[in-house]
């Protein structure tokens, strides 16, 4: 039975026409959590990213799988899980962005920031239709203490980083840019945190999502839907297929297994 569900936020809980969140899937997170359902956000970004474009305002949720399962936390901000990057791996996508003139996207402690803004910045940010963190320069950036890097680079320029990395990895969910994480961290395992947190089972978890980065969650719940317009590989992933968001997938999915 299904006591867990884990969302990706971009293109599987929000519209990618609106980038709000459909009605039906406010809806559908209601009915579930008044069932009993614990429901989560689980995304790549910082969730601050979302709160600032108001996308996750006023939603009750049970708790947050942030940075790719870097940073997990509850809604009153207690957090259960932080893994930092390696400080030599900081050292190395930065040293990349001065040389190959790219830009960083940073989470520091509370702040969370660009080292410039280019063309991928601007694309990323106009297909999520999110603001702009502020803007430090690399010159500002001493003490490597960093949760979290994106490096705004294509699928080429991320195979000549990859492997200067000791401690990390790379996953991407979008053209525009990619996510370097540690290699012991992804959704499973920010998901695991939070089923443990609440005495639960991965068996009793549902996880739905349509990127690169969600491949983990699908495969380590006990259900995994994919959703919308996903690559093969994603689908692959997934023990069902859903809609899209505009097409009410996340309520199709709720009520086909049972949560609501």
């Amino acid at each position: 039975m299904i006591k867990a569900v884990f969302c990706d936020v971009d293109n599987t809980l929000t519209s990618p026409e609106s980038r709000g969140i459909p009605a039906r899937a406010l809806e559908a997170i209601r009915i579930a959590r008044k069932n009993g359902i614990k429901v989560f956000a689980a995304t790549g970004r910082q969730t601050r990213a979302y709160e600032e474009g108001k996308i996750l305002h006023g939603i009750e949720l049970d708790g947050y799988v942030a940075v790719n399962g870097q940073l997990c936390y509850l809604p009153d901000g207690t957090i259960i899980h932080k893994a930092l990057l390696d400080p030599r791996d900081a050292k190395e996508i930065l040293r990349f962005s001065d040389e190959l003139n790219f830009a960083c996207c940073l989470t520091e402690g509370e702040r969370l920031y660009l080292t410039k803004i280019d063309e991928n910045v601007r694309l990323f940010h106009e297909m999520l239709q999110i603001p702009y963190p502020v803007v430090i320069p690399l010159n500002g950036h001493e003490s490597f203490d960093v949760l979290s890097i994106a490096p705004y680079i294509n699928t080429e320029t991320e195979a000549l980083v990859a492997p200067y990395l000791c401690n990390s990895q790379i996953v991407r969910f979008n053209p525009f840019n990619c996510d370097v994480i540690p290699h012991d961290c992804g959704k499973d395992v920010g998901i695991r945190v939070m089923l443990d947190y609440f005495g639960l089972q991965m068996d009793q978890a549902l996880a739905i999502g349509d990127g690169q980065n969600d491949i983990t969650m699908l495969q380590a719940a006990g259900i995994g839907v994919s959703i919308g317009e996903c690559s093969p590989d994603v689908m692959a992933a997934a023990d069902y297929h859903a809609p899209g968001p505009d097409a009410d997938g996340i309520w199709h999915t709720f009520e086909k297994f049972g949560i609501i």
